[in-house]
């Protein structure tokens, strides 16, 4: 959801908070996506290898700092170039994500019914886009309509922030299985 809050958003926030016209907001939207899939994507391979190493948890403990700072970063960004740093730095939260997910989804599924819950898991990545969207709207034109228009969208980002906290609460009770253990045996077998 903490991606969401800013995707789905961030033409507006452009135009409220920072004054950009359409255009201006179109090309702004542009570098901000650039330098979030460039490091996203060379985030991957370091992540996945990290977390082959040190566990699944951990990694994504850093991807959802990372994701806060940067969508914080976004939120409270007095211009534009300073937007795109937290976008860079979002990249690498979503790059590490991507890698490491689903690996720590595999690893703590019961093989027998992995189609269930990876079905799950894609459920559950598609509602957050919604519920993002269901809270952010009506909050974006409440707190705009109180505080002055442009204040909306950033606190929906700082929103954004407040979803990548929760998500590493809710990540705590999951047991990942021991790396070395489940080395030692794949070795054996």
């Amino acid at each position: 959801m903490g991606g969401a809050a800013v995707l789905n958003f961030v033409y507006l926030y452009l135009a409220d908070a920072h004054g950009l016209t359409q255009q201006e907001s179109g090309g702004a939207f542009g570098f901000m996506l650039l330098a979030a899939v460039v490091v996203s994507l060379l985030s991957i391979v370091p992540a996945s290898r990290l977390s082959d190493r040190y566990g699944r948890k951990p990694v994504i403990y850093v991807c959802t700092a990372l994701g806060a700072i940067g969508v914080g970063i976004i939120a409270l960004a007095p211009s534009i170039p300073v937007a795109i740093i937290g976008s860079a730095i979002f990249g690498a939260s979503q790059g590490t994500f991507l890698a490491v997910d689903w690996a720590l989804m595999t690893d703590i599924i019961p093989r027998a019914s992995s189609g269930r819950y990876m079905g799950l898991s894609n459920v559950v990545t598609a509602s957050s886009t919604t519920i993002a969207i269901i809270v952010g709207g009506p909050l974006i034109d409440f707190v705009n309509k109180s505080a002055g228009t442009g204040s909306g969208p950033r606190l929906e980002f700082l929103f954004g922030v407040g979803y990548f906290v929760v998500g590493a609460f809710l990540l705590r009770p999951v047991v990942e299985p021991d790396r070395r253990t489940a080395t030692k045996a794949a070795l054996a077998a």
